[in-house]
């Protein structure tokens, strides 16, 4: 299993990814999950309330050997002109030109294709997880703890209760539901290259780095769904981002209230050639040349690092003044070595 935190497919949304040999992902609602380990960090459930639960979505996807190497969850298209999808809907039936409410890059480990998009129109039915805390005592939490969490899990439709028996506990987990189906919109067939992992740029790029078995890394653009740039010569890598806003470098944090912030934010993609030891980082815009590398060794494992806490994207404050919990902070990624080391990775230009 290997598991990608993505929080936030937008910056309003926080997604869990757990993704899986066997092909499947589950996305877990991280704003959900952030109010149950609150409730139940602070004994929230007692004899006369719920217990905490959090939501989540189970995807499958359509190949024929369901084994993955890697697989990332992109969210929604987010926009799309109704006048190109009007003038090209007699012509295919293509997924690419539908308003797809889930999409995913899937790197499969048979077959004859590199990578898949897939995509679908269908939303996957909510899941209700709950949450079993050995040795809960009898207590409520009052504050805005407890407000806010009352108001998440209780704001829409009823839930279905998660107080339910030993038998019915299975079943609310999930383990035995195959998952929603998602088609296959596209591969791209180049054997025998194969895709090996998949690491997503932050939300407003629309980018993902695809390290293959040929020593390439892939630039892929989400939203044309095309290659824009391939970096060769690199077996073995790793790859991750890093953004550094030029007025307040490489760990300011990022304020999207100020228009210039964003244009004033440079990106690059780090990436750790396993075979060389070595770490390159090439800024966007320029990847002909490395605009720094290093020497670091052999051993070392490249993390992204999220760039808000779990929670982060909730809304707080009373009527008329809201705020995020938390804003986010620019990308940044680290190294760790197999003996526990770590080495953070900052770019001063």
């Amino acid at each position: 299993m290997n598991e990608n935190s993505d929080y936030g497919v937008t910056d309003d949304v926080e997604e869990m990814c757990l993704t899986y040999a066997d092909g499947t992902i589950v996305s877990i609602d991280g704003q959900s999950l952030y109010l149950a380990l609150r409730l139940c960090l602070n004994e929230a459930a007692s004899a006369e309330s719920d217990e905490p639960i959090f939501q989540y979505k189970k995807w499958a996807f359509d190949l024929n050997m369901p084994l993955v190497s890697d697989a990332v969850s992109y969210g929604p298209v987010l926009y799309r002109d109704p006048l190109l999808s009007l003038a090209k809907a007699s012509l295919t039936s293509s997924h690419l030109l539908s308003d797809a409410t889930a999409r995913f890059i899937v790197a499969p480990q048979h077959g004859d294709a590199a990578f898949g998009v897939f995509m679908t129109n269908e939303d996957a039915a909510m899941s209700y997880s709950a949450v079993d805390i050995a040795g809960k005592v009898a207590a409520k939490v009052t504050g805005a703890v407890l407000n806010i969490a009352k108001s998440y899990f209780w704001r829409s439709s009823p839930q279905p209760s998660s107080r339910v028996s030993e038998t019915n506990r299975h079943n609310i987990a999930g383990s035995e539901d195959p998952g929603t189906m998602v088609p296959c919109s596209f591969a791209i067939r180049d054997n025998p290259r194969k895709v090996l992992d998949i690491s997503l740029a932050p939300v407003p790029y629309n980018l993902a780095a695809l390290t293959d078995s040929l020593g390439r890394v892939s630039l892929f653009d989400l939203e044309s769904c095309e290659v824009v740039h391939m970096l060769k010569g690199l077996r073995g890598s790793q790859c991750a981002w890093l953004e550094m806003d030029s007025r307040r470098g490489s760990d300011g944090v990022r304020d999207d209230s100020d228009g210039a912030s964003r244009d004033c934010c440079r990106l690059f993609i780090v990436v750790y050639a396993g075979r060389r030891g070595t770490v390159e980082i090439f800024e966007l815009g320029s990847l002909e040349r490395p605009v720094a590398s290093v020497s670091v060794g052999l051993g070392w494992k490249l993390v992204q690092c999220p760039t808000q806490p779990l929670g982060g994207s909730l809304v707080v404050g009373t009527a008329g003044r809201t705020r995020r919990a938390t804003a986010p902070s620019l990308a940044s990624c680290m190294l760790f070595s197999e003996n526990g080391q770590e080495a953070s990775i900052q770019l001063v230009i």
